[in-house]
């Protein structure tokens, strides 16, 4: 049996890496009692899966991880009972038996927060034409890349110290675009000075549609 959890990682827990995000599940697993389903062989290890690993330092409300149980249980009570026993910055907000593929998602939405004084308009006409910067390739290194092609939306908004960023980018098996490439972009075309915070809040499939559990 499959069990897919939607849980949030804000605040301190944004500085947690991925492989620790895992370990900090499997205790919590075994702490609330579940029953893991284990792979066989000579280093038995449980059934867990990820969407999206989330870069350190980022936030989100939408991430999925699947696990596997060795029985029949009642997805009803299993948020309260995972978030006794999660630290500070984790905690599940949905839990159902299965779910969609994850290589169904295509797109990642973003509110990135800007401090910064460039207009709004500004910020919109450079990522509807053209912002080359060196993405990093596992094979090749650094490339020159145009990163516009891969945001399917882009708009700004005021907020007090600078911008309200909410962008729709690639992310998934066939491309991804880490949201901290438009911090580049911005800093290299508009605002050398500008910091920027990142959360991710939805995904998105190929169509377009919401990817739900």
């Amino acid at each position: 049996m499959n069990i897919r959890l939607c849980y949030e990682k804000t605040g301190r827990a944004r500085y947690i890496s991925h492989l620790d995000v895992m370990q900090v599940f499997r205790r919590a697993f075994c702490r609330a009692g579940l029953p893991l389903r284990y792979s066989e062989g000579f280093n038995p290890h449980p059934y867990l899966s990820v969407a999206l690993p989330l870069p350190v330092g980022m936030e989100s409300t939408c991430e999925r991880l699947d696990f596997g149980v060795a029985e029949n249980i009642s997805c009803g009570a299993l948020p309260e009972k995972l978030n006794a026993v999660l630290p500070e910055g984790l905690r599940v907000t949905r839990a159902c038996i299965g779910g969609r593929p994850f290589a169904q998602i295509a797109y990642a939405g973003y509110v990135i927060g800007a401090e910064t004084c460039v207009s709004p308009g500004r910020a919109e006409a450079l990522f509807a034409a053209s912002a080359v910067v060196e993405k990093q390739t596992k094979k090749r290194g650094p490339v020159p890349t145009d990163i516009v092609p891969m945001i399917r939306s882009f708009a700004c908004t005021p907020q007090e110290g600078g911008l309200r960023i909410e962008t729709v980018a690639a992310a998934g098996s066939k491309t991804t675009l880490n949201p901290e490439y438009i911090a580049e972009a911005w800093r290299l075309y508009l605002d050398p000075e500008a910091a920027f915070s990142f959360r991710r809040v939805s995904l998105w499939d190929e169509t377009g549609a919401p990817f739900d559990l």
